[in-house]
């Protein structure tokens, strides 16, 4: 899967998402894809597995929505894509975070 099909399936299932960052003025909640790193498998000058390790943001206004939490899961959980994820929570601006470490296998890894 490249990060375009993940992008454009998580816009097909409702979730406002951006790649690098959110505009200004974005409303929560939203969802913003950064790349980390490739770290695809190579040797002899050819690459023969592909992978993209990204991190995917959950902007949520001062609380938490578990459905939508439980809807971005299930959704991770269909693509079979594992991840690990953090809670933050930032009173000063009146919003809550989670961030997901993901790793997409296969396909092309540029953005």
């Amino acid at each position: 899967m490249t990060i375009e099909e993940f992008y454009t399936t998580l816009t097909s299932n409702g979730f406002d998402t951006h790649y690098g960052e959110a505009p200004n003025g974005t409303s929560c909640p939203y969802v913003v894809l950064t790349n980390i790193t490739h770290t695809n498998f190579a040797t002899d000058n050819r690459t023969y597995f592909k992978t993209t390790e990204l991190r995917l943001r959950l902007v949520e206004s001062q609380y938490h929505d578990w459905e939508l939490i439980n809807k971005l899961e299930d959704l991770l959980d269909s693509l079979k894509i594992p991840y690990g994820s953090t809670d933050l929570q930032v009173p000063s601006e009146n919003i809550c975070e989670t961030y997901y470490d993901i790793t997409i296998t296969g396909g092309k890894t540029n953005a």
